[in-house]
C-alpha cells in the first residue's frame, strides 16, 4: 500500500512486534500501514528522514493535568515534548474536552471525572445510588471513569471503598491519588489503598509521590511499594521521573486547603499554616505556577510570594520533594516473571512543568537502570494497554499512525505524529485539534465538534490482569 509518509532510516523500536533496529515506516489516513527493515521511498509521498533517531510508537502520558482553564496550555507542554495521547486525571471532562477543542494540538486525549465527598457530592458521606449516579453521568460526558483524590481531600475509608466498588460494578475506571481521613498521601496511605481496593480493580497513581521518607527512608518506602505491588497483580499503577510534585497553594482559615500541600510545607521544616506557605515561598522551598509565555514557569521568593498575593493564594504550587532513588527503583523494578512492577512511566504534569518522561528515561538507560526498548514499553504499549486504547502503542500494520522521534542519547523529541498529522518538530508545535477517547457510554454526547474514539476497557490490562 502506497505510504502518505514514510519515516525512513531510522531506529525503529515497536515493543509489541518486538521489532529493534533499523527500519522504515509507512503511514496511510492514520493507521500505520507497513514496518519493514526497508521500504521504497518510490511508494511514499512525504518522506521524513530518521536517520540519528529512534522512531518510536507515540508517547502516551498516562497521568497529566490539562482540564481546567487555567491548565489547558498543558496540551502544549506536553506536545512540545513527544506526546502524542494523555490521559487527564483532574476533570471535569466538560472542560478537559473545551480544552482539547481549542488546544489540543491534534493529541487523543482521555480523562477522568474528579469525585470529592461532600463537594460534589450532596453529602461526605454519599450513598451507593447517588455514587452510581454520578458515574453514569461521567461517563455519558465522555470519562473513562473516575478519580478519588484522597491525599488533597480526604473522604473516610469507607467511603473511598464504595467509590471504588460502585466503579468496578460499572466497569469503569477508577484511579486514587491515595490518602484517607484515617492516613494520608504517603506510604501508610498506600497499603491502605490496597486494602480497601481488596480484589476490585484499581489504579494507584504516582506511586512515588508515597515514597518521600515520611515513615522510612525513601529507598525503602519504594522496596515496601514493589513488594506490595508485586503481590497485587490485578492492581495497577505508574510512577514519575520529576523531582517537583504539583498541589494547590490555595488556604482558607490560615490553612492550605490540600493535605499534600501541608505535608510538603513540614518537609521542608515549615509550618502547614498559611503564614508557614508565605515563608516557604519566601525562602524558596515554595514554588508557584505561572504562565509565562505559553507555559507554565515556577517562581519563588519575593516576586512568588506577590503573584501569590495577588491571586488571594489560588495558584498552583510545586515543591522539590520527590527522592530521585525511589523513583529510579518504581521505574525499574521487575516482577519475577519479568513484566514491570509499576506498569508505567507518567508525569502527572500536562500542565505541571514536569513533562520529562523521554528525558529523565534516556538518562534511566545511560545509567543502565533501563534498556531503550523497555523504556519504550513503559512510554507506550503498557499505557495503551491499562486504558484499553487497543490501537495506541505499537507500530504494527493497522494501529494509530502515533509515532515519536527521539534523540537517542538526550531524550530530547524531535518530532510527533499524531493519527497520521505531524503535530511538533523540534519543540515547535503545529498540530491543531485533537480526538476524545471514551467509553460507548459516551456516545451522543456534547464533544465540541472534535472526535471522538472508544476504549475498550473490558479487555484492558486494568479489568484483565489476574
Amino acid at each position: 500500500m502506497r505510504a502518505e509518509l514514510l519515516i525512513k532510516g531510522g531506529y525503529v523500536i515497536d515493543p509489541l512486534t518486538k521489532f529493534a533496529g533499523q527500519g522504515d515506516v509507512g503511514l496511510a489516513k492514520g493507521k500505520v500501514v507497513a514496518l519493514s527493515p526497508s521500504l521504497p521511498s518510490s511508494q511514499a509521498d512525504q518522506i521524513i528522514d530518521a536517520s540519528g533517531y529512534i522512531v518510536m510508537p507515540g508517547v502516551i502520558d498516562s497521568h497529566m493535568h490539562a482540564s481546567s482553564e487555567a491548565r489547558w496550555v498543558g496540551f502544549q507542554m506536553m506536545a512540545s515534548v513527544g506526546v502524542t495521547t494523555a490521559v487527564d486525571f483532574g476533570g471535569p471532562i466538560q472542560s478537559t474536552i473545551k480544552g482539547l477543542a481549542r488546544y489540543g494540538c491534534g493529541m487523543s486525549i482521555a480523562g477522568l471525572h474528579t469525585i470529592v465527598p461532600g463537594e460534589n457530592t450532596s453529602t461526605t458521606d454519599p450513598p451507593v445510588e447517588e455514587l452510581s449516579t454520578l458515574a453514569d453521568e461521567a461517563l455519558a460526558a465522555g470519562a473513562l471513569g473516575l478519580k478519588i483524590v484522597g491525599g488533597h481531600r480526604p473522604a473516610t475509608p469507607e467511603v473511598t471503598a464504595r467509590i471504588i466498588d460502585v466503579a468496578n460494578r460499572k466497569g469503569c475506571y477508577v484511579a486514587f491519588h491515595v490518602g484517607t481521613t484515617e492516613t494520608g498521601s504517603n506510604i501508610e496511605g498506600f497499603f491502605e489503598a490496597i486494602r480497601l481496593a481488596g480484589r476490585n480493580r484499581l489504579h494507584i497513581a504516582h506511586v512515588n509521590s508515597y515514597c518521600r521518607g515520611l515513615s522510612k527512608t525513601p529507598a525503602q518506602e519504594a522496596l515496601d511499594a514493589v513488594e506490595a505491588l508485586t503481590a497485587n497483580r490485578h492492581l495497577v499503577s505508574e510512577s514519575y521521573l520529576g523531582t517537583i510534585n504539583g498541589t494547590s497553594a490555595a488556604c482558607k482559615d490560615g490553612l492550605p486547603v490540600s493535605h499534600v500541600t501541608r505535608n510538603c510545607l513540614r518537609m521542608g521544616g515549615f509550618e502547614p499554616t498559611e503564614e508557614g506557605m508565605a515563608k516557604a515561598i519566601k525562602e524558596g522551598w515554595a514554588l508557584i505556577q505561572v504562565l509565562r509565555g505559553g507555559q507554565i514557569e515556577l517562581v519563588t521568593g519575593e516576586e512568588g510570594y506577590e503573584i501569590w498575593l495577588e491571586a488571594k493564594t489560588a495558584t498552583g504550587v510545586s515543591f522539590p520533594v520527590n527522592n530521585p532513588a525511589a523513583m529510579h527503583i518504581l521505574a525499574s523494578a521487575k516482577t519475577p516473571s519479568g513484566d514491570f512492577v509499576v506498569d508505567a512511566i507518567s508525569t502527572d504534569g500536562g500542565a505541571i512543568p514536569r513533562n520529562v518522561q523521554l528525558e529523565r528515561g534516556a538518562a534511566l538507560v545511560r545509567l543502565g537502570a533501563l534498556t531503550w526498548p523497555e523504556l519504550v514499553r513503559k512510554l507506550t504499549l503498557n499505557p495503551a494497554r491499562m486504558f484499553g486504547f487497543a490501537s495506541k502503542g505499537s507500530l504494527q500494520d493497522g494501529f494509530d499512525a502515533d509515532v515519536t522521534l527521539v534523540e537517542p542519547e538526550s531524550g530530547k523529541a524531535h518530532m510527533a505524529i499524531a493519527r497520521g498529522e505531524i503535530i511538533m518538530v523540534d519543540g515547535v508545535v503545529v498540530g491543531r485539534g485533537g480526538c476524545l477517547i471514551a467509553t460507548p457510554a459516551a456516545k451522543g454526547a456534547e464533544t465540541e465538534g472534535i472526535p471522538v474514539e472508544f476504549a475498550d476497557l473490558e479487555t484492558s490490562l486494568f479489568y484483565t490482569r489476574q
